[in-house]
């Protein structure tokens, strides 16, 4: 039995990576997709792999570029795809930092983003307590001046220290006093006697008395 060095690569590498076996890689590299949440380094990683076990023979910036290309179909991503595409790379750890670097301006835009609203909320709640203050004292203000209108319109109806003087009770005019409406009806109105009504009558009688007289003695 041979131990030799070159015996044993030459079984290990017949046994676990035999010539057609390459075939097998080769369809492992176009059917390959980037896993969900699966970092863009470690993707880098297995394409690295499996490109050289599907070209074992080939020169190695033969395989770079496959490897490059297999990457660039296999992340997946439209947008990084594109950024891939306009950047240019020659490897694919080109390829890598290209694409870390896209992830993390996308996750800082995002946060940026998140954050505005919050920032906008914390600026705009004093004002919206503002125009509720003033909301408020302005119905207020409102409320008082319907008051003082009310408690106006109420003095100036208050009629509980006047005597009317028809039927000599206090509290009510002539539009409010129900002897006066009756009597009104009936045709029965009589007056009561004033002092000044009095006076003015006394002061209405002499006076035509007066006055025939004058026209007796002419």
């Amino acid at each position: 039995m041979r131990l030799d060095y070159k015996y044993l690569v030459a079984e290990l590498t017949s046994r676990f990576e035999p010539a057609n076996q390459a075939n097998m890689y080769k369809a492992q590299m176009n059917s390959l997709f980037r896993k969900q949440g699966q970092a863009l380094p470690e993707l880098a990683q297995e394409i690295k792999r499996i490109t050289r076990l599907a070209y074992p023979t080939a020169p190695i910036d033969i395989r770079d570029q496959l490897a490059k290309d297999c990457f660039i179909r296999a992340v997946n991503d439209t947008k990084i795809q594109l950024t891939l595409f306009n950047r240019e790379p020659k490897t694919i750890g080109d390829c890598v930092r290209v694409g870390v670097e896209y992830e993390a301006f996308v996750v800082d835009q995002k946060r940026l983003t998140n954050t505005k609203p919050a920032i906008r909320m914390q600026h705009d709640t004093p004002f919206e307590q503002i125009d509720d203050e003033d909301n408020i004292l302005g119905q207020i203000a409102k409320m008082s001046h319907q008051l003082n209108d009310m408690a106006k319109f109420q003095k100036s109806n208050d009629y509980s220290g006047v005597t009317w003087f028809y039927c000599g009770i206090k509290g009510h005019m002539k539009k409010t006093c129900r002897k006066y409406q009756n009597d009104r009806q009936n045709n029965t109105v009589q007056y009561r006697s004033s002092p000044n009504t009095q006076q003015r009558f006394n002061y209405g009688s002499q006076y035509t008395q007066g006055t025939q007289t004058d026209r007796q003695g002419n």
